[in-house]
């Protein structure tokens, strides 16, 4: 049954069916069962099947694609417009805190307050409201350090509240490679944003969720959060946090994400192996205290399904509290509990909560860890019968020798398990992450047995705190169990070769990898050994494919990046070097990770060959650090000026330069860099001067490339604009439209000098000072990053062509 829904889950996920399609199915395979059940039972059997799978796609299409005429996302337009709203929280707010620790973050880069919202009502224009539904992703965005509480605070789950903001509809991806958040929350059947500014006034609680089970919930989540909170230090609090009740927005993104990079997050969630544990450490407790077996499979089950509840029901903790329900259920009944059987259980419960998690990452690395674990690892490594001589001479052994012994296979199988488990879980990682952490398997086993201690320990602080002075103990237990984990975790982090991103794997070649661990796990041992060599081979397959990229070509690619305000222009020569102009954002270093290192890996780009700096502001550079962690790059090109800007923000990015031996030279006008078939010179800025602000000092480059040529300007602007503009003119088929497409940045003077046919402007939401679209003229169109999405220039003997993301490609110049 499982395996039908799942067929027709990935029917309709991949191919699209409609509701009416898959009901029909459904239907049209119950009828044949039930005419051929006694007749023809093999094929009532597969009939039956196809009715799971036409169940299974009508419900994965009706969750993502039906909604009422009335929901929230038919209001929403790419736009922002400002709307009244009343509804309901779904769940408690979660703080999103700014970075505070990295001097290439934002001055003031806001924190935010998230939460889900079920829409009730929507204002009118005459004052009145009028019926709504859906779902909405509120967002509360507060300036770091802004005085009084925010909006959000003091409210919880089941509240009802009313506000005022900027609604939306998600923004889909605006650059190849990068992931698709609107994609993202239709999972959570979520079609619209609401934004609300810091004021008091932005959001108004009209009632409490006293008395609803989502009202009681929150009750139960802050109680235990308090109670970690008081008895634990602060960077221990936000870890217990996030081990005990599945909540990580608390701790730094940079402690987050050494988890992440050290391949232990799994250790953080709430997961099927922190289940497992509490539900054997409770049967183990009770069993010792000579409870009847039924009677503790009731008391396992009550506690491991409401924990699950409290912990917010993710995929990995709903499929092992399913599991333990079977296992209790067969122990209460009687009755064996198959694992093939409570496997598939939890799979179909997950599917029945959301037919959408099964596609997650987390669900998938869970019910993939279980089935190897329970039909391969957990059988390989079951030890062989002892012979009645072995067993003499174990019986001989004094009893120090047999502790040491049980130690050692212990410790064998704990590194046999990870070892397994992490090779099998690699593709997957690198598939979805870009991370490949070998230091994962050295450190795993570490991990987990602290943060076992941790939980368990946690668990019972949490169950005492109001008893004082018993819940000491376990507040010790966890603090230094945990402080210990993030030493471990911080120092396998430091280390060179931890973790590397890599490019991402194909889908085609995901598909035959567990393929071949399907058959690797569930052959028996006559063919074990033919289907391991043919997995390893196939691993080389993987390994060696990305290298085959394609030869020289007699193609210029160059991509403006939407990176919202700020710029990152990556440009790929013929004989296959990729250079980079800027790469930095107002929105902070986050933008190589979430844009940037994803394209560069969507087009097979392991190495940036050189990294051009326009200048010293950083929404230019502030992403230096986040590259040259996940791609050696060759050197860097500075203006003579750059180094000279006392901010921390330079230093930063000169000490990122040190620690990863980055070589840099200095760019000024006349120098010129060549690769074949393409020459780059500088235009600006001089090797002093001019006097003023940076954007004065700005490198301007000039790409050829088989007679076109692409101006590249950074933020230049007046002395900088006129000294370029005293040079020759030179004639540009593509402008960058300078300092992010400001009127003064951008004179007419300019237009004339360089004669473009197209103008492109890197910024985000357009400002009242920056130039529009149509004021380009239909000789000179306009092109902006923000509603084009990533703008490709690609030039070549036979003409140069801008195909923007989002629109109509165009013919710059036909060739020569």
């Amino acid at each position: 049954m499982a395996i039908a829904v799942t067929i027709g889950l990935m029917a309709d996920r991949y191919f699209g069916v409609t509701i009416e399609w898959g009901l029909a199915v459904a239907c049209g395979g119950v009828v044949g069962w039930a005419c051929l059940n006694r007749v023809r039972p093999m094929l009532a059997i597969v009939l039956l099947w196809a009715a799971f799978a036409g169940l299974g796609a009508a419900y994965h299409h009706a969750h993502r694609h039906s909604f009422d005429a009335d929901d929230i996302g038919e209001f929403a337009t790419p736009e922002p417009s400002l709307v009244r709203v009343r509804g309901v929280l779904t769940e408690d707010p979660i703080t999103r805190l700014a970075p505070k620790t990295d001097a290439l973050e934002p001055i003031r880069r806001p924190d935010r307050d998230a939460v889900e919202l079920r829409v009730t009502g929507l204002g009118a224009r005459d004052g009145g409201w009028v019926p709504a539904s859906g779902l909405a992703r509120l967002t509360v965005e507060r300036e770091a350090g802004a005085k009084g509480q925010p909006p959000l605070v003091g409210l919880r789950a089941g509240d009802a509240v009313e506000l005022v903001g900027m609604l939306t509809r998600p923004n889909g991806p605006s650059n190849p490679g990068e992931r698709d958040y609107a994609d993202y929350l239709l999972d959570q059947r979520t079609r619209a944003e609401i934004r609300v500014s810091d004021t008091t006034a932005g959001v108004v609680r009209t009632g409490t969720g006293d008395g609803s089970a989502a009202g009681w919930l929150s009750v139960l989540r802050r109680r235990a959060t308090t109670a970690l909170t008081d008895a634990l230090p602060h960077h221990e609090a936000t870890v217990a946090i996030a081990l005990l009740l599945g909540d990580g927005s608390a701790m730094e993104r940079e402690e987050w994400d050494a988890y992440v990079r050290t391949g232990v997050v799994h250790a953080l969630a709430i997961s099927g192996q922190h289940l497992a544990v509490l539900a054997g450490f409770i049967w183990v407790i009770l069993r010792a205290a000579g409870v009847r077996r039924d009677r503790g499979a009731w008391v396992v089950l009550v506690v491991i399904v409401g924990y699950t509840i409290l912990t917010g029901l993710r995929p990995s903790g709903v499929r092992s509290a399913a599991m333990v329900a079977a296992v209790c259920g067969g122990i209460v009944l009687r009755r064996p509990a198959g694992p093939a059987n409570a496997f598939a259980l939890g799979w179909l419960v997950v599917v029945a909560l959301n037919p959408t998690d099964p596609f997650s990452l987390g669900s998938r690395l869970s019910f993939l860890s279980v089935f190897v674990l329970i039909w391969g690892v957990g059988r390989w490594l079951q030890p062989a019968p002892l012979s009645p001589l072995e067993q003499l001479i174990d019986a001989s052994r004094p009893l120090w020798v047999k502790a040491v012994r049980a130690v050692g296979r212990a410790i064998f199988a704990a590194y046999a398990i990870t070892v397994v488990l992490s090779a099998v879980n690699a593709p997957l990682l690198i598939a979805d992450q870009n991370v490949v952490s070998p230091v994962g398997i050295v450190i795993g086993p570490v991990v987990v047995i602290l943060t076992t201690v941790a939980l368990l320990a946690g668990f019972l602080l949490m169950l005492f705190s109001s008893l004082g002075w018993v819940a000491v103990p376990f507040a010790v237990a966890t603090q230094y169990s945990l402080a210990a984990c993030t030493w471990v975790v911080q120092f396998a982090d430091d280390l060179p070769a931890g973790a590397n991103y890599v490019p991402g794997v194909s889908m085609w070649w995901l598909v035959g990898f567990y393929a071949g661990v399907a058959a690797v796990v569930l052959l028996g041992p006559a063919w074990r050994f033919r289907t391991v060599c043919a997995l390893a081979a196939w691993v080389l397959v993987g390994v060696a494919a990305p290298s085959f990229r394609s030869g020289p070509t007699d193609e210029l690619r160059v991509t403006f990046l939407a990176v919202g305000k700020g710029g990152c222009l990556v440009i790929e020569t013929p004989d296959g070097r990729c250079l980079i102009y800027d790469v930095g954002t107002t929105s902070g270093p986050g933008v190589v990770r979430r844009v940037v290192a994803p394209y560069l890996w969507f087009r097979g780009v392991r190495r940036v060959d050189e990294l051009f700096i326009s200048h010293a502001d950083t929404d230019h550079f502030n992403g230096v650090g986040e590259l040259a962690r996940r791609f050696p790059i060759g050197q860097v090109t500075l203006t003579p000026s750059f180094v000279d800007k006392p901010t921390a923000e330079v230093a930063a990015a000169l000490e990122v330069f040190r620690k990863h031996h980055l070589v840099t030279r200095l760019a000024a006008v006349g120098d010129r860099f060549t690769a074949p078939g393409v020459e780059i010179e500088t235009l600006h800025p001089p090797p002093v001067g001019p006097v003023g602000s940076e954007n004065e000092r700005s490198l301007v480059l000039l790409i050829r490339h088989e007679g076109h040529s692409i101006l590249l300007t950074g933020d230049l602007e007046k002395a900088g604009a006129s000294g370029l503009l005293a040079q020759t003119p030179r004639q540009a088929d593509v402008l960058m439209a300078p300092h992010h497409g400001s009127r003064a940045a951008l004179p007419r003077r300019l237009l004339d000098w360089s004669r473009p046919h197209l103008v492109v402007v890197s910024r985000g939401i357009p400002q009242g000072n920056t130039v529009k679209p149509t004021e380009g003229g239909p000789d000179r169109p306009i092109w902006d990053t923000h509603t084009s999405g990533a703008i490709i220039l690609r030039s070549h003997p036979s003409g140069l062509v801008a195909e923007p993301f989002r629109g109509e490609s165009m013919v710059v110049r036909r060739g020569r």
